[in-house]
């Protein structure tokens, strides 16, 4: 494949708002801190977790990880779950766990951002034991810079809509991260407030705009491009 153009729901409100030309990466972890269980009216006879699994978390997020690029919003750490699974009010838990999950841009590799969480941690970490846990199915940042094809694309929706897109990099992860490295992609389609809803619907007019759009696309892209 030269480029590929991929029909995610891109845009937030009306067709033509957006187009991907790009998508930040996705890295997941899990931090679990070992402490003592024992009961809360001899704290001296027990090692809550709990403080120190707090002290961890502060230590991602007091500070932003950068302040974005020139494509990408800042990449953010969100702290999803923490757990203890103690249901007891007298109880000093043995383990404390807390879950999260960063949204990161082209100023993070994976090696270089679980370095980074890896280095806060580190510089938080005072008594007792703990340890991170980076979860499997991660995925990088990609950019298709703008160029020729985007200014073809964007043209295109343009023409159709009236509203020149932005050119996005926000949201989550999609499939053209199976993509990027096979050749160029963006990605348009649909308005995506109802996606994955009990009430998924869109109008028939964006359908048949888009198709138009696509259709300009498709002529405009082998007038261009072919060999």
């Amino acid at each position: 494949m030269d480029h590929c153009i991929l029909g995610e729901p891109t845009n937030p409100s009306a067709l033509g708002d957006a187009v991907k030309i790009g998508r930040r990466g996705s890295l997941s972890g899990v931090i679990h801190v070992h402490g003592k269980q024992g009961h809360v009216a001899y704290p001296h006879l027990a090692d809550n977790p709990v403080p120190r699994l707090l002290r961890l978390l502060t230590a991602l997020t007091a500070q932003p990880l950068d302040s974005g690029s020139a494509h990408f919003p800042p990449s953010n750490l969100e702290v999803v779950s923490v757990d203890v699974g103690n249901p007891a009010f007298n109880v000093i838990p043995a383990e404390a766990e807390a879950r999260f999950n960063v949204r990161f841009n082209d100023q993070f590799t994976l090696d270089s951002l679980k370095a980074e969480i890896t280095r806060r941690l580190a510089g938080a970490h005072r008594t007792g034991s703990y340890d991170v846990t980076f979860r499997t199915g991660a995925s990088t940042s990609f950019l298709t810079a703008p160029g020729p094809f985007v200014d073809l694309v964007s043209a295109a929706i343009a023409e159709v809509t009236g509203r020149v897109p932005e050119h996005s990099t926000s949201g989550g992860t999609s499939d053209a991260r199976f993509i990027k490295d096979l050749c160029p992609v963006v990605e348009f389609g649909l308005v995506g407030r109802t996606m994955h809803a009990v009430d998924e619907s869109t109008p028939v007019s964006d359908l048949e705009d888009l198709t138009r759009i696509y259709e300009l696309m498709i002529a405009r892209y082998f007038a261009a491009f072919a060999a």
